[in-house]
C-alpha cells in the first residue's frame, strides 16, 4: 500500500487525472492521453527486485545460503544489514560462487549482471513471477 501511494504522489507532480488503486489494471490518463499500469515487485509483500531473484534461484546455492551465518554473527555483534542490502549480496554470491568456478576468470564479467540470464540459472516458471508475467501480458508485451 506504502508504495502504491508513493506512485501516486509521483503521478500528481505531472497529471491530476489519475490514481491508481492496485496493481495490474491500466488506468487512463486523459491530460497525458496514456494508460498507465503498476507493478511492485515482492515477495508475499515485502523485498524487491533481488527478494525476488533470490526467489527464483534455480540451481544449489551453497555459497549464498552461508550468507545467513555471516548476517547471524553480525546480529551477535550488535551490527546490522538490511534486507535489501543481504538480498543483493545474496543474489552477487549466487551468480560469482554457486554459479562460477571459485577461480573464474574475468568473474566480474561472466558471472554478474545479464550474462547470468543466460546461463539458465533462474526458474522464469517459478510461480513468483505470476503477476509480473500478468501485467506484462497487460501491456502487450
Amino acid at each position: 500500500d506504502k508504495r502504491v501511494i508513493l506512485i501516486n504522489d509521483s503521478l500528481k507532480e505531472i497529471c491530476s487525472d489519475i490514481n491508481i488503486t492496485s496493481i495490474n489494471s491500466l488506468v487512463k490518463s486523459i491530460e497525458l492521453d496514456v494508460e498507465i499500469a503498476c507493478y511492485i515487485t515482492n515477495i508475499n509483500g515485502f523485498g524487491e527486485l533481488e527478494t525476488l531473484m533470490k526467489e527464483i534461484a534455480s540451481k544449489p546455492s551453497i555459497y549464498a545460503d552461508c550468507l545467513d551465518s555471516w548476517r547471524e554473527c553480525l546480529r551477535k555483534n550488535n551490527k546490522e544489514i538490511s534486507d535489501k542490502y543481504f538480498d543483493k549480496f545474496w543474489v552477487s554470491a549466487y551468480q560469482r560462487y554457486d554459479i562460477c568456478k571459485v577461480n573464474e576468470s574475468n568473474a566480474y564479467k561472466n558471472c554478474s549482471g545479464e550474462i547470468s540470464i543466460k546461463k539458465n540459472i533462474w526458474n522464469f516458471e517459478h510461480n513468483a513471477l505470476t503477476e509480473l508475467k500478468e501485467l506484462l501480458q497487460l501491456v502487450g508485451v
